[in-house]
């Protein structure tokens, strides 16, 4: 038997009202200020630089092919240009849709497993929404939600039913991780080979049929495999060897044991989780709860994916919180079926969120302790958010079931996002020198940079040509053959002394960008030089 339309309408009934809010907070959010770095203007560089030179296949990192992303995004990102030309409102807007849409399957997701709980699927996907770290993390322009969508496809496709049975759909799960593969590479073989691999204690079917499921999954797996090759070959062949051997071995290899990249220990994700999961892990009352949670086998679906997946992130060296991001749909069903058996759910969460509007309210105290070159606007949108957010907190203190309280930890951190967006426009907008660099490659100037370069300027500076990346050394050698033209330098103080002076300064984080004519910078005095930063201080790698 399959779906019926009533029956779909009826789902996409219960899941209007969350979506709805999440679409508008986040839409609301996300066009508060321009593309933050350097997640979001890196990816949007990588999108723009294959779309200006033509490269439809191979990503493109200042010049040269980017091993470190598959192109599904920039992909995307391509689609709304075409119709729209280059610009960034369609990126923006593929965040948000991308969010709901895992939001939507969260809720779906809920529906299939729980047929016989009605609240199930609003309840699923109101926990999506109240995840504090899902929506900031969808407000920027990166490649995790596409491969969340994916993994959730992919699990929705598991779990396809027909009358009270499951039924897999094999050539959804091959789409998913075909799709999975073109978001974020093989990673996706493991968020979702952990629910495949732990079928045997949640699917009804793999209990049944063992080795024919196993089989199945297997064929689909390698179909999915398949479909990424479809990119793969070709992309391999237009790339040069360098690219070949980081794509095939590096990206993935080296990040496993003594990563290359954001390296921790072994116990990283245990305290991070209590963070990220913040307040619901409290307010479901979980400890009275696990027991109950275990027993029945779709119980044990959500609790063996995400104990699976933080068990397998946990033994790979390299770390970050957002790996987990397509896995958080396992914590929003658990959290859902806590709150279906017990609707009214704990008040830390409101108290929390009380206790910081007050904290908020007194930021002008405050203000005077702190030595910070904090825009004054602050001063005034971080009062106004904290007012806001006392009002919230003592809803959240005054109706406790599950919804009242996701909304009310999405619109808190939306109303924190607001207080902080002064602070981001002063701090983290390289608009300005972007485009002052853009106007200076049109009139024929050439442009190097000092230190590691992040593609901060490509974007919205609609940049052509790469940077010419250097050391301290290789930028000395290139001001003095160039000496008319621009060198980008990241200093530690405001340029103040008299006499040759930066085209171009604005403040980067607790930093300053500086823009100087080559032969004046190298001109400098030793002792007057802006001061480079250390690599660790400089140092980030492509992500």
């Amino acid at each position: 038997m399959t779906t019926s339309p009533t029956r779909a309408t009826d789902a996409l009934r219960d899941l209007r009202a969350p979506l709805l809010a999440w679409a508008a907070i986040a839409l609301a959010s996300i066009f508060l200020h321009g593309p933050v770095p350097l997640y979001s203007t890196r990816s949007l560089a990588v999108a723009w630089e294959m779309w200006d030179r033509g490269s439809w296949l191979v990503p493109l990192f200042n010049g040269a092919p980017y091993s470190h992303k598959t192109p599904l995004l920039p992909w995307l990102i391509h689609a709304g240009w075409a119709v729209g030309g280059v610009n960034d409102v369609w990126p923006r807007l593929l965040m948000v849709a991308l969010g709901a849409v895992v939001v939507a399957q969260a809720g779906v997701l809920a529906r299939r497993l729980y047929p016989d709980r009605p609240r199930m699927p609003a309840l699923a996907a109101w926990a999506m929404a109240g995840s504090w770290y899902f929506f900031l993390f969808a407000l920027q322009v990166m490649y995790e939600l596409p491969l969340a969508v994916a993994v959730l496809g992919g699990v929705l496709a598991l779990c396809r039913r027909r009358g009270d049975a499951f039924v897999p759909w094999w050539p959804g799960l091959a789409l998913a991780v075909g799709v999975g593969l073109l978001a974020k590479g093989p990673v996706v073989l493991l968020h979702l080979g952990i629910p495949l691999l732990a079928a045997r204690w949640w699917h009804p079917l793999a209990q049944r049929e063992g080795a024919a499921f196993a089989r199945r999954a297997g064929l689909a797996v390698l179909a999915g495999i398949g479909l990424f090759a479809l990119w793969l070959v070709p992309a391999l062949v237009l790339g040069d060897p360098q690219y070949r051997e980081a794509l095939l071995v590096t990206q993935t290899a080296g990040r496993i044991k003594d990563s290359f990249d954001h390296a921790e220990p072994w116990w990283w994700y245990a305290p991070l989780l209590l963070a990220l999961m913040a307040p619901w892990w409290w307010s479901a009352w979980w400890w009275r709860q696990v027991p109950a949670l275990w027993r029945e086998s779709r119980h044990r679906f959500a609790w063996s994916w995400l104990l699976g997946m933080v068990l397998a992130f946990s033994l790979i060296s390299g770390k970050q919180p957002y790996y987990l991001l397509p896995d958080f749909a396992a914590f929003a069903l658990l959290l859902a079926a806590a709150a279906d058996a017990r609707p009214r759910l704990g008040w830390v969460g409101g108290l929390a969120v009380l206790l910081l509007g007050g904290l908020m309210l007194s930021a002008r105290l405050l203000a005077v302790r702190i030595d910070q070159p904090f825009p004054p606007e602050l001063l005034a949108s971080v009062p106004l958010a904290g007012a806001a957010l006392v009002v919230v907190g003592i809803a959240m203190l005054r109706w406790r079931s599950l919804p009242a309280q996701a909304l009310g930890v999405l619109l808190s951190f939306a109303l924190l996002h607001a207080a902080a967006t002064p602070l981001l426009k002063a701090q983290f907008d390289f608009t300005p020198t972007a485009r002052l660099l853009g106007e200076a490659e049109r009139a024929g100037t050439r442009i190097a940079f000092l230190g590691e370069y992040q593609l901060q300027f490509h974007f919205a500076g609609r940049l052509h040509a790469p940077l010419a990346v250097l050391d301290e050394a290789d930028a000395r050698r290139w001001a003095e053959a160039h000496p008319r033209d621009l060198i980008v330098v990241n200093t530690r103080e405001a340029w103040t002394l008299a006499g040759p002076r930066p085209v171009h300064q604005q403040r980067w984080r607790t930093r300053w960008i500086q823009v100087w004519r080559a032969g004046e910078w190298r001109a400098l005095p030793a002792q007057q030089l802006p001061l480079q930063p250390t690599a660790g201080q400089l140092r980030y790698q492509p992500r």
